[in-house]
């Protein structure tokens, strides 16, 4: 990830708390459209979308970072591997 990992905001919430629409929308932007974390950062207009950019940037983290930047994520670890594999199905298809 050529992102600078410090620039993500440390999310709050778990993958299945946020709007499958919302995860879909900023998701499409950086998978899809290949857009830049940083960019997607600065497009977010509101601390909740800045959340669910950098929610969406976890997606291709390995396992252990994922696990350290969500750390204020008040579930089991278990939880939020399970459910960022969900989404990314959901939102990746694979």
């Amino acid at each position: 990830m050529s992102e600078n990992i410090q620039d993500l905001k440390q999310p709050h919430h778990c993958f299945c708390q946020i709007p499958a629409e919302e995860l879909r929308y900023w998701a499409t932007l950086r998978y899809i459209e290949k857009r830049p974390t940083i960019e997607l950062l600065e497009q977010a207009q509101t601390l909740h979308d800045k959340e669910v950019v950098s929610i969406v940037a976890m997606l291709d983290l390995d396992e252990k970072t994922m696990l350290e930047l969500m750390g204020d994520v008040d579930l089991p670890e278990h939880h939020i591997i399970q459910c960022r594999e969900h989404v990314r199905k959901m939102v990746l298809g694979g």
